[in-house]
């Protein structure tokens, strides 16, 4: 069945992220809400819980408006005939809301070559050709789209912001102060320019870490935990050092590894995530759209009871704030 998509709906400045793999029920009933609440954009990062394809085509028959996004599926998790065929496939069923983020995976050289590949030879699949790949995969996609997903893709460093320049219709960010959205947007317009194209043309979304309304040191301790797991990432440490955080994370990255969340420091929750009120944690999302975000992505992180929790964050920072019953 096609749903027809209300335009007025698909560009909302607000989108947020599931990662916690909540019962069906109680994530079809946070997705439904962040719908009615008036978010635009849903992300799903593919960790070691449910298949993103699979749970955005389930959730495609529980909404009507939300743009459903992988947020991100990685160039090594899949073939590329089989992103192809999964993309299609949730695009069709959705009525044409996919999303379809795109990253690289563990850093490992030539990994942003390959991710070059795969955003080029899925557009030309998704338009009908024959796509090949240089490890010899060749294929032709025999279910069309009658419009294609956009393709964002992941971006840390200067180099993939400059690719999603190139060749990408949106980024995703993550892990960031403000002010690193708008480094990227000039990254984005040097990739975009080099190869031709219009820079406006790249969404610019990024993922905040949130607790919204909650209990301060519990709100602070998980988002420090999520910060410290991060931090021991190189890709994200060195992000990290880029915007001036680089001892704060290091410090984050040694008291994640002891199993001391308390013991993050505190500046790198407060320059990357939102927690407090309401007020001052919309205040902090508006700090990123200044800075240049098309969609500050809300990306709740749990404080003891998830759904609730979850729900709560989303609540407080919803566009509009009202559920119609």
């Amino acid at each position: 069945m096609v749903v027809d998509v209300d335009e007025r709906t698909l560009d909302r400045p607000t989108g947020f992220a599931i990662r916690d793999p909540l019962p069906w029920s109680d994530l079809v009933e946070v997705v439904g809400t962040g719908e009615q609440t008036g978010y635009g954009h849903l992300f799903l990062p593919e960790t070691s819980g449910r298949d993103a394809f699979a749970t955005l085509a389930g959730l495609a028959a529980h909404t009507s408006t939300l743009r459903l996004g992988t947020g991100v599926v990685t160039t090594v998790s899949r073939r590329a005939a089989t992103t192809g065929m999964a993309a299609t496939t949730v695009h069709e069923l959705s009525g044409g809301r996919l999303i379809l983020g795109l990253g690289t995976g563990p850093a490992a050289p030539g990994a942003l070559r390959r991710l070059r590949e795969l955003v080029l030879a899925l557009r030309r699949a998704f338009s009908g050709e024959v796509a090949e790949t240089s490890d010899g995969e060749r294929f032709r996609l025999d279910l069309r789209p009658p419009e294609p997903p956009p393709i964002w893709i992941a971006a840390l460093g200067p180099a993939a912001a400059r690719l999603a320049g190139e060749v990408a219709d949106g980024v995703l960010l993550n892990w960031c102060p403000p002010e690193r959205v708008a480094w990227a947007r000039e990254r984005i317009r040097e990739g975009a320019e080099r190869a031709g194209r219009d820079p406006s043309a790249v969404t610019v979304a990024v993922y905040v870490r949130a607790c919204a309304g909650q209990d301060p040191e519990a709100s602070a301790l998980a988002l420090g935990r999520a910060a410290g797991q991060y931090a021991s990432y190189p890709a994200y440490r060195r992000q990290f050092e880029a915007v001036g955080l680089g001892e704060e994370a290091r410090a984050a990255a040694a008291a994640f590894a002891a199993g001391r969340p308390e013991a993050v420091p505190k500046a790198i929750v407060r320059r990357c995530c939102l927690l407090g009120q309401a007020s001052e944690c919309s205040a902090g999302l508006d700090a990123y759209r200044e800075a240049g975000a098309d969609v500050p992505v809300v990306y709740p992180v749990p404080v003891m009871e998830p759904v609730s929790s979850i729900l709560g964050t989303l609540f407080a920072l919803a566009p509009h704030p009202a559920v119609s019953s």
